[in-house]
């Protein structure tokens, strides 16, 4: 048999809380195309993360042409010949595109630079590449995003790669970069070099991969041909279980609308989304990474401004021009990264707790020890924060736990429209259904919700209705009732057949 090009054999990753790799092995061939699929959370970006030497893995092994090769970061990746091209680009806009290409190995001689060594070996790139319309003494920042990135991978095919790791490489490209770029993936084939694709689009992944690899909850669920497979099946195995196993929520009685939302408009962000929400109502947002759902949160409660459209709340269409305005007119956002938006993490759960409710514990001059203390309690008691007191810092405190802290911050401000951003995201399945317990009595007592998931189980578990979301762009919105399946959810947010 020949030698693998790659093996991974039992990879393990734990972050605080996530168990994010579980035994994961993985193989490549020398010219093979991959493309690694699963829901977001599955794993997969973590796993090409070991890969790259972006993160390093706790257990396992890590093999190249046969023999054991440790990856302590990305200049032992790139001088194993591992090459990663993240969604967001490494490039330096203000620098012309000659020194991006070489930015590692500029030609010099004697202390003095090439340039005309320089400017040739640049053009040779951009043709091999297809952006031969480009200058070498162009600056990066001027060039289009799909160009942006052609100009990236060129960049890649300067150091003689063996692996070439691409995170969802065709979310900014138009269909003439996505022919470019396919192009480019055929020749390294030729050559020997080995590409791993991290996507949601079906159509491409029958286009230009050899084989798919499934992850689900951070294992490997399989590994095969890409026709010995078909798309029913590979969201299948995506998704692994049904929405009815784990979750369920009484029928509910919704009130007048809350939020209607009509041709939001952002550019390069967000096209033309509709929807509403009534009191009483969950209505989930579904998309894979780059749809635009924490981008309509966003518009919604005054962080990002929009181009185009109109938001109205309990009928006022006035635009909400900060979080400020949006909490004021009773809305209530709980963000996805909790650590870096939602807490002070070295603050205790009393200031925490009343932290977007100033106004309340007012005194005459000063804060009122007493006032803040009281809603700081009633906040503990409500929603079953596990703290020894409220002048315990919330880093120490659990996932889960601190998770009721924001929510406590945010039910303070007594919202009428709560937005929740991934609000179960690493937390385990326990704190998980005290967060769904405590949304449940916010709808029961009139409080309409828009909640992100990426999880198709808890969208479809908890939600009223479904918006999905691909590319920034409205695809369908789906009644929650028996006759919606997972499969059906997943297959519009990739859009496949």
């Amino acid at each position: 048999m020949n030698q693998p090009l790659l093996e991974m054999t039992a990879i393990n990753k734990h972050y605080p809380g996530v168990h994010a790799l579980k035994d994961v092995d993985f193989t490549l061939e020398p010219g093979e195309v991959c493309a690694i699929l699963g829901e977001n959370g599955a794993g997969k970006s973590t796993l090409m993360n070991v890969l790259g030497g972006v993160v390093p893995h706790d257990t396992g092994a890590i093999t190249l042409n046969g023999k054991t090769v440790a990856i302590r970061g990305t200049k032992d990746a790139e001088r194993l010949g591992i090459a990663f091209i993240h969604q967001e680009l490494s490039l330096f806009p203000k620098m012309d595109i000659a020194s991006n290409i070489f930015i590692q190995d500029i030609p010099a001689c004697g202390g003095f630079l090439r340039t005309r060594k320089l400017k040739s070996d640049t053009e040779a790139i951009l043709k091999r590449v297809r952006l031969d319309h480009c200058r070498p003494e162009q600056l990066v920042g001027d060039l289009k995003i799909g160009e942006q990135q052609l100009v990236e991978i060129g960049r890649t095919l300067t150091r003689g790669i063996k692996i070439l790791i691409l995170d969802e490489p065709t979310s900014s490209l138009t269909s003439s970069e996505v022919d470019i770029l396919f192009q480019i993936v055929r020749e390294l084939k030729e050559q020997g070099t080995a590409v791993v694709f991290i996507t949601h689009h079906m159509d491409e992944i029958y286009e230009i991969c050899d084989t798919l690899m499934i992850m689900r909850d951070g294992e490997r669920i399989l590994k095969c041909g890409v026709h010995e497979i078909s798309r029913t099946e590979v969201v299948g195995k995506m998704l692994g279980h049904t929405a009815e196993e784990q979750y369920s929520h009484p029928a509910r009685r919704y009130g007048k609308e809350v939020l209607s939302v009509k041709g939001l408009t952002r550019r390069g962000k967000l096209r033309d989304i509709n929807f509403t929400v009534r009191q009483g109502e969950m209505v989930g947002l579904y998309g894979l990474l780059g749809s635009g759902r924490t981008e309509v949160l966003r518009s919604i409660f005054g962080l990002d401004k929009y181009d185009a459209g109109e938001i109205a709340i309990n009928g006022d269409a006035a635009a909400v021009r900060d979080p400020r305005e949006a909490i004021r007119r009773g809305v209530a956002m709980v963000t996805e990264d909790r650590h870096l938006e939602g807490l002070v993490l070295d603050e205790s759960v009393k200031f925490n707790m009343t932290l977007a409710n100033l106004k309340a514990i007012k005194g005459a001059v000063f804060v009122d020890p007493k006032k803040e203390l009281s809603i700081s309690q009633k906040g503990v008691t409500d929603l079953g924060v596990k703290t020894p007191s409220v002048a315990r810092a919330v880093k120490y405190l659990s996932g889960g736990n601190q998770q009721k802290v924001v929510l406590a911050k945010w039910l303070a401000t007594a919202p009428k429209l709560m937005l929740l951003d991934e609000p179960t995201r690493g937390i385990d399945i326990g704190a998980k259904q005290e967060i769904y317990a405590i949304v449940e009595r916010l709808l029961a007592q009139g409080v309409a919700v828009v909640m992100v998931s990426s999880e198709v189980p808890e969208v479809l578990g908890t939600c009223d209705r479904v918006i999905v979301l691909k590319n920034g762009e409205q695809v369908c919105e789906l009644q929650n009732d028996s006759s919606l399946q997972p499969a059906a959810l997943l297959e519009a947010a990739m859009g496949g057949e």
